[in-house]
């Protein structure tokens, strides 16, 4: 009995290293808006790194991240999707005024290549973002961004176009980005609307360029909330209701 006893013992024990390791795994992925994420654990954009702590759905099926300070570290959220997306139309509903963040405070709402390895950063990644840029921005709160398709990474890293804007806009925006080989259109909405809608814009701009300064490959899609040079004063907390894609 005793001999039988030493021999269950290591089995115990590695079985139970084996799920604490699977239940490990499994953290850093979350199944949200009908695709699969992986949730970024470590570093990531700014001067917070990433918990998966941070990410979190809720009973209504509404993505939560959060900027929080972990035992004296500030963490920041981040997570992209498995599988890639082409042209076609990208749709996130926010909930909450994240027009007036904290400075510090970004959120991002983008296709992003260099994730899967598909160009280097600075290539393959189109984006809607809302912050103040920490104040450096002369009082924007959101902006549109295009960097160009891989190979072609601009001279220090800059983007192939920009725009950087301050507008109002109330606790709920539907934020669109509709991607095509020579244009991308970005509109912000009031309310929520279904892609093929457009109304209560509060802004709306069209990008047009050729192959080399716009992404012309599949990406996965990225979200996140991060500080951009410092920490903000107090924790912060962004809802995304919903993510839909519709193929071009």
């Amino acid at each position: 009995m005793e001999n039988a006893s030493r021999t269950l013992l290591p089995r115990l024990i590695i079985a139970f290293i084996a799920l604490c390791f699977s239940q490990c795994v499994q953290a850093q992925t979350i199944t949200w808006a009908s695709h699969t994420w992986k949730v970024t654990s470590g570093g990531m954009a700014g001067v917070a790194r990433g918990n998966p702590e941070n990410v979190s759905v809720d009973d209504k099926g509404y993505l939560h991240l959060h900027i929080e300070k972990r035992d004296g570290k500030w963490t920041a959220a981040e997570l992209f999707t498995i599988e890639r997306f082409g042209f076609g139309a990208y749709q996130w509903v926010i909930e909450g005024n994240v027009y007036d963040m904290d400075p510090t405070t970004v959120l991002g709402l983008f296709p992003y290549g260099p994730v899967h390895h598909i160009g280097v950063d600075a290539e393959n990644e189109i984006d809607i973002e809302f912050s103040q840029w920490n104040m450096t921005c002369k009082g924007c709160n959101a902006d549109f961004t295009v960097y160009p398709s891989t190979g072609n990474q601009k001279p220090k890293g800059v983007s192939a176009w920009e725009d950087n804007f301050h507008v109002t806009g109330g606790t709920l925006t539907t934020a669109r980005m509709e991607w095509a080989s020579d244009h991308i259109v970005f509109t912000l909405m009031n309310g929520v609307h279904p892609i093929g809608t457009t109304a209560d814009v509060i802004k709306t701009e069209t990008y047009s360029s050729d192959s080399k300064n716009i992404p012309q490959v599949a990406l996965p899609v990225g979200i996140n909330l991060w500080c951009f040079r410092a920490t903000p004063a107090k924790n912060q907390t962004v809802i995304i209701q919903s993510f839909h894609f519709v193929p071009k």
